[in-house]
């Protein structure tokens, strides 16, 4: 059971528009440790800068105001409807920004064109990580930066006491890295850019904190619940009882929930 959260196939999921959203609500979270990686790219007025994975193209706009107008900035995402949006998103910044429907394993750029070349949160999806790290590298120039940002979905934290609600979670748990393609990605980005060659590299871990709201809405509850339900790890009836603890909880204030999101970056020699 692979993708039920949509991100691998947008387009295809039957809820674009929701997806487009969803990454609005994420950006919120995740926009401060999202700038301090921008330093680590070393980008100056005049970069040229690749977005793999834009979405809904905030990125592409904050880093089209940091390389200036003599600087050049451009996104791919595999999703028309990403794209659609990133484009109405940088119209509304007056930003130039190149924006084109691709996927990472076969970038539209020639080789070495680009200073700095990021991806977020786009390995988790990828069958064959290691191939589109070697595309992003092709379009980078020597002494350039990648940079490769996601989760490592299995390190997830809640406050739970209940014995039986904690069962039900690690299900979740379990639901979650059947449900993505490369589940682990985070924790294996800084051995994917040793073996890969860059040099030079740097990494910033972060544990994020999420309360009862977004919890529900980033973490895909209800999709990794009907997901542990058809695998046969837990009951309708258990299930209800976890999302009434977890409503319980955020009634009381004790809701506590945590992910931790890995930003890994090197040079390209």
């Amino acid at each position: 059971m692979k993708e039920q959260t949509g991100f691998a196939d947008v387009d295809g999921s039957g809820r674009a528009e929701a997806l487009v959203d969803y990454l609005g609500l994420v950006a919120r979270h995740v926009g401060e440790f999202r700038r301090d990686g921008y330093d680590l790219l070393r980008l100056r007025p005049g970069s040229a800068i690749l977005d793999v994975g834009c979405g809904a193209g905030e990125v592409c706009a904050e880093l089209a105001a940091r390389v200036g107008a003599q600087g050049r900035v451009a996104g791919v995402d595999l999703s028309e409807a990403m794209v659609e949006s990133a484009r109405k998103a940088a119209a509304a910044t007056g930003h130039a920004v190149e924006l084109e429907v691709a996927s990472v394993y076969n970038l539209p750029f020639a080789d070495g064109v680009f200073d700095a070349v990021r991806a977020e949160r786009v390995f988790q999806h990828l069958d064959n990580p290691e191939a589109g790290l070697r595309e992003m590298l092709r379009v980078t120039r020597p002494g350039g930066r990648v940079m490769v940002i996601d989760p490592d979905h299995g390190q997830a934290g809640i406050a739970l006491d209940d014995p039986a609600h904690r069962r039900v979670y690690e299900a979740l748990q379990r639901a979650m890295t059947r449900m993505i393609v490369n589940p682990h990605s985070g924790t294996r980005l800084r051995g994917m850019l040793v073996r890969a060659g860059l040099v030079d590299i740097a990494q910033l871990t972060k544990s994020f904190d999420f309360g009862y709201s977004p919890f529900m809405q980033m973490f895909f509850v209800d999709e990794r619940l009907a997901a542990a339900t058809a695998a046969g790890e837990i009951t309708d009836a258990e299930g209800g009882n976890f999302v009434a603890a977890l409503e319980e909880r955020h009634r009381a204030g004790t809701f506590f929930s945590s992910a931790i999101g890995y930003t890994v970056v090197g040079t390209k020699e």
